[in-house]
């Protein structure tokens, strides 16, 4: 147990370091120490802004424990407005299947393969060790039989057709990149970020593609940036798609958009 007088230390050392509310934080690593010589050792690398969550080595999603690592974007509650956005657009029935293009750590495939137990899912990532940690935490949450995970640049090189397409892309903009907190910029990896100049050009890349790994009924739901609405709704309807709403945050920030493909019911 670590005592009060190091993790009053502690706290004093991550508010010099700019922390945000360095008691918290002092106190949650306290918790998780194993002795007061790890605990020094991870408030060091805190102060440096490496993120809890990787110090850590897991972040908690849609209430499932994630491994991460520097390899993967963190998962952000932001994020579980997907999740929340698909189980309303399939209240009448649960799809059989799912592709999540960048898949990161996988956790969007997980949660929703945890929600729809008889689907499957696969997930697709440019990076061989994102993949490999999107394994393992399937493995963790015994969905290695449910989810398939394979390299690749978005939907090229897909052969079949889903229910379901989610993805959380990269979409910050050059400018917004530059000016990040160094706890992101820092120490996330920059191809899970950076979305190009207007910070929708791996949008782009996905609306061109739906339409190949979409059955006629399917739906797509795509993670976006502040202010990139308007723009996304306009990206997805030049290629031949219906956007369907946008679902807000619990922020009330418009998070994901919500699309299909032309003239079909709704699942």
């Amino acid at each position: 147990m670590i005592g009060a007088d190091h993790i009053r230390a502690a706290a004093a050392r991550l508010a010099a370091a700019g922390i945000d509310d360095p008691m918290r934080e002092a106190r949650l690593l306290a918790r998780e120490a194993s002795d007061a010589t790890a605990f020094a050792q991870m408030i060091e690398r805190r102060a440096t802004r490496e993120p809890v969550a990787y110090i850590l080595g897991r972040k908690e999603f849609w209430s499932l424990d994630f491994e991460v690592s520097p390899v993967v974007l963190i998962p952000r509650p932001d994020s579980e407005t997907l999740v929340e956005a698909a189980l309303a657009q399939f209240k009448q029935g649960a799809p059989q299947t799912i592709l999540d293009l960048g898949t990161g750590s996988g956790c969007l495939l997980i949660a929703l393969l945890s929600e729809w137990r008889d689907a499957t899912g696969v997930g697709v990532d440019i990076s061989d060790a994102a993949l490999a940690l999107a394994r393992r935490n399937a493995e963790r949450h015994g969905m290695a039989s449910r989810a398939a995970f394979r390299r690749g640049d978005w939907t090229e090189g897909l052969e079949r057709q889903f229910d379901l397409v989610i993805a959380n892309p990269p979409y910050i903009t050059g400018r917004e990149y530059l000016d990040l907190e160094r706890d992101v910029a820092g120490f996330e990896p920059a191809l899970a970020l950076k979305g190009g100049d207007d910070g929708l050009e791996p949008l782009r890349r996905i609306a061109n593609g739906l339409r190949l790994v979409m059955r006629a009924h399917a739906v797509a739901i795509i993670e976006l940036g502040i202010d990139q609405a308007a723009a996304a709704r306009r990206i997805l309807l030049n290629a031949g798609l219906e956007v369907l709403r946008i679902a807000k945050d619990l922020g009330g920030r418009e998070r994901a958009i919500v699309a299909r493909l032309p003239h079909q019911p709704g699942p």
